[in-house]
């Protein structure tokens, strides 16, 4: 089976980097510039052209939540450049627009809110309609994760765009979303926290009931008794890890309402410390600090507030809905559904699932093989450049 994984994974790399050479154009590309009306920030920003006069359709790209700019190799950057590659080879005009505090950018991601982000897409959609080359009934959003979110919420304003395309956006509430998530500040615990410790305990526990299972084998008992043992030993290791992920979700949970509860960062982050180092006894201080630092940042306080259900019965123009079966960071059936149910007086929304793929529209199947950086999907740009064709 590993054999099978590894070879399909290969052959998706080629099929990728057939599909990247493919699509890198003799675009036209420059810096631009532009100021929101959210406290004045000044925006920096990616602007690609496609050759030939135009007028052209075009679309701004929005990150996840916390993407970094400067990394070309996280997964975030890596979705969102293999769309900018194909669009663009395609004729589409693509703006990739600098979050607050990145690529030049003016003010802070940490304490940039939901509603800024989507004050600073618009003003990026304002931008695009001042130029000639690009066809104004044709100007869109593509968002991913919370880029997404923000995509649908300017699709809720005044002057919105002519459509939006949401790659695994949350249904959700903004803090059901984190407390749910495998770890929600996962990034700063490192390799020795409790959690990860479990998840090698499993393996070790699986390996041991396939080496017992082998004596069994030995030692005479036929095919349904060892067969029966393995089930059971599963079944006990399922049992297992529900159980852990009942309680990290209900410690998570547990964290974010003292931060809902506690508006006073220093008293939030003395009892977040408190919480963290019981449940990980073997924490660095500087991870403490970083985690508590984290959830008590404006940008992680206006996530948590953040509900999705009260803007989507105002966005009226279409919306494309795309996410992968694989998502772990938003759980792709209940998000979708809930997204769905909140635009269910737009008639204009259709919706893509991708088996096989995490929530940055990723390969699992490489993931699983080893391979870094794992390829994106080659069907999801060219859905996404269907579906924006498509609409009149």
């Amino acid at each position: 089976m590993r054999q099978f994984i590894a070879a399909l994974a290969t052959l998706c790399a080629l099929l990728t980097g057939s599909f990247a050479l493919q699509a890198m154009p003799l675009d036209r590309t420059e810096t631009v510039a532009l100021t929101s009306p959210a406290g004045g920030v000044r925006l920096n920003g990616l602007l690609r052209m496609p050759s030939g006069p135009g007028p052209f359709p075009a679309v701004i790209l929005l990150p996840e939540r916390g993407s970094d700019a400067d990394n070309p190799r996280s997964a975030d950057n890596q979705l969102l450049n293999t769309l900018a590659d194909y669009l663009v080879s395609q004729g589409m005009a693509v703006l990739r627009l600098q979050e607050r505090g990145q690529g030049g950018s003016e003010g802070s991601f940490s304490t940039t809110t939901l509603s800024e982000r989507s004050a600073d897409a618009l003003a990026a959609l304002n931008y695009l309609r001042t130029r000639p080359q690009l066809d104004v009934t044709r100007l869109g959003i593509i968002g991913h994760g919370e880029g997404a979110n923000v995509a649908l919420l300017a699709g809720a304003q005044p002057l919105a765009p002519a459509f939006v395309v949401a790659l695994a956006a949350a249904g959700l509430p903004g803090r059901e979303v984190l407390a749910t998530q495998p770890v929600m500040y996962g990034k700063f615990l490192g390799n020795d926290s409790t959690d990860i410790q479990r998840q090698r305990q499993y393996q070790r526990d699986l390996t041991a009931a396939e080496q017992e299972a082998a004596k069994m084998r030995a030692n005479g008992s036929n095919t349904a008794q060892v067969q029966t043992y393995l089930d059971q030993q599963r079944m006990r290791q399922k049992m297992a890890i529900r159980r852990d992920e009942a309680s990290l979700i209900k410690h998570q949970r547990a964290m974010l309402e003292i931060v809902r509860q506690t508006p006073d960062n220093a008293q939030a982050q003395a009892i977040l410390t408190n919480m963290l180092r019981q449940r990980y006894p073997g924490i660095a201080p500087a991870d403490v600090q970083a985690s508590v630092q984290l959830l008590t940042t404006p940008a992680y306080r206006s996530y948590l507030t953040f509900d999705p259900q009260a803007s989507l019965a105002g966005v009226r123009c279409p919306v494309l809905l795309l996410q992968g079966d694989d998502d772990t960071v938003v759980n792709p059936l209940v998000n979708v559904s809930l997204l769905k149910k909140g635009l269910h007086g737009n008639p204009h929304v259709a919706e893509k699932n991708y088996p096989g793929l995490n929530h940055a529209l990723q390969l699992t199947s490489a993931i699983a093989a080893g391979m870094s950086p794992a390829p994106v999907s080659i069907d999801a740009p060219a859905d996404i450049r269907t579906w924006i064709l498509g609409q009149k």
